[in-house]
């Protein structure tokens, strides 16, 4: 199966590589599906990425797992970490990391529909979506740095634009000008860890997955250090 790094009747994890539109990559996975006679009738990622990031995807493959993997995204119980290189550094090193005792501090965006860029927008608004900013740097190397993103689900827009808020947009992103020290580059974004309870066995699940770190700006920075268990 195309980059298939676990599956059962309830579950697949699949890695969506950079430049891959999602919906591509599952048409591909439900084809070679059906050539093994496998069903596909039910087939519904937990999540989207951005078609320039890259990393770990979920599939629920039953209703059931759908609905018990939704309850656990409500309730903040599935962890997604991801790994992305900034231009420069945000200014601010840790902002709204979960920790004990740490208040989160929510903004309110929307997309405009002219630009089609994300944009602060009052609370009141009726489109108004509310999000935070989780991230921390990991590693400065002054013109670029590795910073951790513990963000919640269809946070990859989101994420890029708050990093360009923060005066330090993700390495690569043409839209929210992080192509500043390169040109046409891949977008430097990538979903590294993902943790959550298996729908049915209960069972605790993590599992990894590293960008490519042979290739810049990824090989300016040790990644595996910050991956290990």
């Amino acid at each position: 199966m195309t980059n298939c790094l676990y599956a059962d009747n309830h579950i697949m994890v699949v890695m969506k590589e950079q430049n891959e539109p999602q919906e591509v990559l599952c048409e591909k996975i439900k084809e070679e599906m059906k050539a093994e006679n496998k069903k596909t009738s039910f087939f519904e990622p937990m999540f989207s990425l951005s078609v320039g990031a890259g990393g770990l995807l979920l599939i629920a493959l039953s209703s059931k797992a759908k609905e018990r993997l939704s309850a656990q995204i409500e309730q903040n119980d599935f962890v997604l970490k991801n790994f992305a290189v900034c231009v420069g550094k945000p200014k601010f090193t840790t902002r709204f990391m979960f920790s004990d005792g740490e208040e989160v501090g929510y903004q309110y965006i929307h997309r405009n529909k002219v630009s089609k860029k994300l944009e602060f927008i009052p609370s009141l608004n009726v489109d108004a979506v509310k999000v935070y900013d989780p991230y921390k740097v990991l590693e400065d190397k002054q013109q670029i740095s590795l910073v951790e993103i513990c963000g919640g689900f269809n946070f990859f827009d989101e994420t890029r634009f708050l990093l360009s808020d923060a005066k330090s947009p993700v390495f690569g992103d043409k839209v929210y000008g992080g192509d500043t020290l390169a040109k046409n580059t891949n977008l430097a974004l990538f979903l590294v860890e993902m943790r959550f309870v298996h729908p049915t066995t209960n069972k605790n699940l993590v599992f990894r997955a590293y960008p490519p770190t042979d290739k810049k700006p990824w090989s300016y920075f040790n990644v595996e250090k910050f991956l290990r268990i």
